[in-house]
């Protein structure tokens, strides 16, 4: 009985271990996933503003995609 005691704690304690990792690297991931969101963004905002700066507009003062 003592051994099978034993075995169910460990067990138990090998998936709290599992459990903890799991955890921290899915809250690494987001976290990660954020910041590169919000500098992806950021730079594609600057690079379609500068796109619209130096796109040439037609007589009517539209841009080439705007039919």
């Amino acid at each position: 009985m003592i051994i099978l005691a034993n075995i169910f704690a460990y067990k138990k304690i090998q998936m709290f271990i599992r459990m903890s990792i799991y955890i921290v690297l899915g809250i690494v991931v987001l976290v990660v996933r954020h910041y590169n969101k919000k500098k992806t963004r950021k730079r594609m905002d600057e690079k379609t503003e500068y796109m619209m700066k130096h796109t040439k507009k037609d007589k009517n003062g539209k841009y080439p995609w705007e039919i």
